[in-house]
């Protein structure tokens, strides 16, 4: 039983150490859980904070931080780090900035691309990783040490989203009512219409899940073309969706009614018959504002 017990408490304590979070962290600003890069991004700086939080004063080594399609204990071999921090400063500051660019990731090393890369989206991992000691001596021998490491994904997004589908257009006054499905890695729809020369442009942008558009401004009687892109979120604008057309019109209201007719009445309640004119309607307030005056 004695050893029964022995072998429990070791495979719950190694459970509960493989569990723990790396001492080693790497953070983004906002709280942002990875990396997206925009075509046009070759030479801009992206920045990452690292954190180590061991208590133990001494590393074996370096810390590393590289570029890699998955990360291991080591940086690969022919694999450049985009940034070495050194045992004194991982002791004593515990804390840092790491930058790369674009121009960095493993899709340009190679020589047989270039940034930018049209229709591209590739997925990497930015890898860090800092030799500890370890083993029942607790020292830095290459079968005793252990590695703290953290990674982050780098995802370099160069391709379109799929052009969106406007699946009706309908006539407002002086304006366009315009539904339109988009494609699920879509962030933003762009609707655009136009009178038949071109002229008279106008766009509307809004997030996605948001498929129902308005557009205002137009003239009446006039026939527009509508078209929608599909945006992302690395700002990837899609082909134009398959064009529709629309035609606002003059919607008539109460008062419009009222003088195309003349004044007379044409409808509802005050036409029908054995119902009040305009003139009776008029007559029966007066009466009962009349009435309520002499009550009070």
């Amino acid at each position: 039983m004695r050893y029964l017990l022995i072998a429990l408490t070791l495979t719950a304590t190694t459970a509960a150490w493989s569990q723990t979070a790396s001492p080693l962290q790497i953070s983004l600003p906002g709280n942002q859980l990875d990396i997206r890069l925009k075509k046009g991004s070759c030479d801009e700086k992206t920045t990452v904070t690292w954190t180590y939080n061991l208590t133990t004063t001494v590393v074996c080594d370096d810390l590393h931080f590289w570029l890699a399609e998955s990360c291991t204990d080591e940086v690969p071999s022919g694999t450049t780090p985009v940034e070495t921090v050194s045992k004194a400063n991982v002791i004593n500051n515990r804390t840092g900035a790491v930058s790369f660019t674009t121009n960095d990731l493993p899709l340009f090393q190679g020589g047989t691309t270039t940034c930018p890369a049209d229709g591209q989206e590739k997925t990497y991992k930015l890898c860090g990783s800092v030799p500890t000691p370890g083993g029942i001596a607790g020292d830095c021998s290459t079968n005793s040490k252990n590695f703290q490491k953290a990674s982050i994904d780098v995802t370099y997004d160069a391709k379109p989203p799929d052009a969106p589908t406007i699946d009706k257009v309908a006539a407002l006054d002086q304006a366009l009512s315009v539904h339109v499905s988009s494609p699920s890695d879509a962030s933003r729809v762009k609707v655009h219409v136009a009178r038949a020369d071109g002229s008279d442009e106008r766009t509307s942008t809004q997030a996605a899940d948001l498929t129902l558009f308005k557009m205002d401004g137009l003239e009446n009687g006039v026939t527009y073309t509508v078209t929608a892109t599909a945006l992302d979120a690395a700002d990837n604008e899609s082909a134009a969706s398959e064009p529709l057309e629309g035609t606002p019109i003059h919607t008539l209201g109460f008062f419009d009614r009222y003088v195309e007719a003349q004044g007379a009445e044409t409808g509802g309640c005050g036409a029908a018959a054995g119902g009040l004119t305009g003139g009776g309607v008029m007559a029966v307030l007066a009466f009962w504002l009349s009435s309520r005056r002499k009550r009070s």
